[in-house]
């Protein structure tokens, strides 16, 4: 009996989309166990294959998806779960597209209290990896490295990108990795203002919604209680950390803006070494990875018309070292 209800139980949630307000207000660890559950389901035809690694004295792992066709160098692209989740939950946002354009994935996992669970230290947050000290983009570069003697990578096309609790940890890395890839990207990341100076300017693209209730649009200490506690610091603004990018860049001239249905798009060019910054404002987004399915697998109203990993691909693309 008490199986039956606590299936129905994890069945009434999965019910719910990754854009609702309700979602938002459960316990992030436990959104992102039922992400990775649907996640790890839809890697089973991934081909990714689980990668051990010793770093810092301890074993880590990532997942690795290599879908390159013949034999020239393709692009790497390092992927970051949130807070409380792994690597198959972003495996499964970036499958399709890796297959498509026939590149290189790897998902590096986190440390967390429980496997599967993990965590990245980005200096203000997250949970047992910050607490603990780890050198998470120490263990990135290292990630970097081994996926290079596994396979055939452009090492003028490395990128790195992150969600949440990785979004944060991506700042950090094109912070210190500037010299090493070609472009970054976030999405409901964020900044807490004791970041070190750029090693070099970093093409970057920021995506937040501004109705964020995990790591809000305003900053601040996080509104979701479970967060909160991983905190050490609180987020800076986004448009603060826009405002980060935009100077370590050289971006000297006003942004370019478009305004679509469910997005407005600040365009920041003429940046030193091409290094230019995209921010995607969603006044309606959630805390979500846009263009994501549901936790059910439907699709949501708030994911809006944005599929954040074709638009990361997209702006990638259109960067080298």
């Amino acid at each position: 009996m008490r199986t039956t209800v606590l299936g129905i139980a994890v069945i009434a949630i999965l019910s719910i989309g990754t854009g609702d307000v309700r979602a938002q207000r459960l316990r992030p660890g436990l959104l992102e166990r039922l992400r990775e559950a649907r996640a790890q389901r839809a890697q089973d035809g991934n081909d990714a294959t689980a990668t051990g690694l010793s770093f810092g004295g301890l074993e880590r792992s990532y997942q690795l998806l290599d879908a390159h066709r013949g034999t020239a160098p393709v692009p790497l692209v390092i992927v970051l779960h949130g807070g409380g989740g792994n690597g198959a939950t972003m495996i499964a946002r970036w499958a399709t597209q890796a297959k498509a354009a026939g590149i290189v994935v790897a998902a590096p996992n986190g440390i967390g209290r429980r496997d599967g669970m993990g965590t990245w230290n980005a200096s203000g947050c997250c949970g047992e990896a910050m607490s603990r000290g780890a050198d998470d983009v120490g263990f990135v570069g290292a990630v970097i490295d081994d996926v290079a003697k596994r396979a055939n990578i452009d090492r003028a096309r490395i990128y790195v990108t992150g969600f949440s609790n990785g979004g944060m940890l991506t700042h950090r890395v094109a912070i210190a990795f500037g010299n090493r890839i070609a472009a970054a990207a976030v999405v409901s990341g964020a900044m807490f203002g004791n970041e070190a100076r750029a090693v070099t300017p970093v093409p970057i693209l920021i995506m937040h919604g501004e109705k964020d209730m995990v790591v809000g649009f305003n900053g601040g200490i996080s509104p979701t209680g479970f967060v909160a506690r991983a905190q050490s610091k609180p987020f800076l603004p986004v448009r603060q950390t826009v405002s980060f990018w935009r100077d370590t860049n050289g971006c000297a001239a006003a942004p370019a803006i478009a305004r679509e249905r469910d997005v407005t798009i600040e365009r920041s060019r003429g940046c030193r070494n091409g290094a230019d910054v995209q921010f995607y404002d969603l006044p309606q987004g959630g805390h979500t990875w846009p263009g994501s399915p549901g936790l059910g697998g439907s699709d949501n109203a708030d994911r809006g018309s944005l599929d954040a990993t074709a638009t990361i691909w997209a702006f990638f693309q259109a960067h080298a070292r």
